[in-house]
């Protein structure tokens, strides 16, 4: 019976979760409209903190760079822009809202790359109508200290930059606290087949159609390795894979430990609107080097693993997250 009743608990915390992170309001916000240090060119030299912009040119962002007396420009530019994070911004998830951007953008935060959009050059790709939001880790940030924001951008044509839209660093809900951190590059092939030898990189979280794969609908596989320390190797696991659109299949060391939906795609749900949370039976995870493959089928519209946190987390942790959510009562 106690059996019984850890497990029921167990569930009904994991399809709380899911409901929870879908609410994407922030509790506090850094403004960062305003001046942005900016160069035309490309530099890798340039996403680095310790990098001296000082004697770069000063433009209003957002705002197109034409207007900001780049007229007719077409290529590659940087912005960077340095500012303190509040202290009570720690212990929250991090969003780092860049609005629109033509065409593609890399974004790196404290020399870190964070987030892509788009796809550069020789394999271009625009996302000039993708609203850019991308998860900031705790772990990068420096709080009530300088912070470093380097954006790399690609225009094509026509207007170009960081052209319009909200820019702010948005503190949300209470930040989870994963084992594993998975979130970053991952190896990604359309079709059915995980072995595939066209694999690319894609950043995970982050819809498929804003990194190459413009309106792609279908089947895909994302794939990645991790190293697990021996001292969680044999503790209960749940596994975060964000949220999906619209069905996947999780498999760690090749084993099957959880779904959403149909994955033949034969019927219709509104499982797209759901994140993904499994635990990993004992006995699949190992010391050392595991891996993780996810199945994505996409009938229409955005697809692949959008956002959320992608990982591993000790279900003690996961379930003692929940409470303290629960408990948090300005989100109510």
């Amino acid at each position: 019976m106690k059996t019984l009743m850890k497990i029921t608990v167990t569930v009904f915390l994991l399809a709380g979760f899911a409901g929870a992170l879908q609410a994407n309001r922030y509790y506090m916000e850094e403004g960062l409209r305003g001046l942005w240090h900016f160069k035309i060119g490309d530099n890798p030299e340039w996403a680095s903190p310790g990098y001296d912009e000082s004697n770069w040119q000063q433009v209003y962002v957002p705002a197109r760079w034409e207007e900001e007396g780049y007229q007719g420009y077409d290529g590659f530019a940087w912005y960077r822009k340095r500012f303190e994070v509040p202290a009570n911004f720690q212990g929250r998830e991090l969003f780092l809202e860049l609005g629109y951007i033509d065409d593609v953008d890399e974004v790196f935060f404290n020399g870190v790359k964070i987030g892509q959009t788009g796809s550069f050059p020789p394999y271009y790709s625009t996302a000039y109508n993708a609203n850019r939001v991308y998860a900031v880790p705790q772990t990068l940030v420096h709080f009530n200290r300088e912070n470093v924001v380097a954006v790399r951008v690609y225009d094509s044509q026509l207007e170009g930059g960081i052209v319009r839209g909200n820019i702010v660093l948005g503190a949300a809900d209470i930040a989870i606290d994963l084992d594993v951190n998975l979130c970053g590059n991952w190896d990604f092939n359309t079709g059915r087949d995980p072995s595939d030898s066209n694999k690319k990189t894609i950043v995970v979280p982050g819809q498929w159609e804003n990194q190459g794969y413009y309106n792609y609908d279908g089947y895909a596989v994302y794939s990645t390795t991790f190293n697990l320390p021996s001292s969680m190797a044999k503790k209960r696991m749940v596994f975060l894979a964000g949220r999906i659109d619209d069905f996947d299949q999780v498999f760690i060391n090749d084993t099957f430990i959880g779904q959403t939906g149909d994955l033949s795609g034969r019927s219709y749900t509104e499982m797209h609107r759901e994140f993904r949370n499994y635990c990993i039976p004992t006995g699949v995870l190992k010391a050392g080097k595991n891996t993780v493959e996810i199945r994505v089928y996409d009938k229409g519209g955005e697809g692949g693993i959008l956002e959320g946190s992608v990982g591993l987390i000790t279900q003690e942790k996961f379930i003692q997250y929940w409470r303290d959510k629960r408990k948090d009562k300005r989100y109510y």
